[in-house]
């Protein structure tokens, strides 16, 4: 395995992502897709209950990120996706 990408729970390949956590929170970073179809990807809990980010012959596997809190793209088109643990509702 070469090179970088993200894998969505639903199989989801993004080539070229990047993943890390800060703070409690999991950044993705990822180029090629318009900010509509990046939402409708990290919106989705189902899509985003795993994320693996595999960087050459390793993998990191990030579970339970549901929750999206920021979603921008800036001028170069490199999107950014903020997530965050769903908290549970006990009211």
């Amino acid at each position: 395995m070469e090179g970088r990408r993200l894998i969505l729970a639903d199989g989801t390949v993004i080539e070229d992502g990047t993943a890390g956590e800060s703070g409690g929170f999991l950044w993705c970073w990822f180029s090629g897709y318009t900010l509509n179809v990046a939402a409708w990807l990290f919106f989705s809990p189902e899509r985003t209950e795993t994320i693996r980010f595999q960087y050459g012959e390793m993998e990191d596997v990030y579970e339970g990120y549901t929750e999206c809190r920021g979603l921008s793209i800036d001028a170069d088109g490199k999107i950014s996706v903020c997530m965050t643990k769903a908290v549970a509702n006990n009211g």
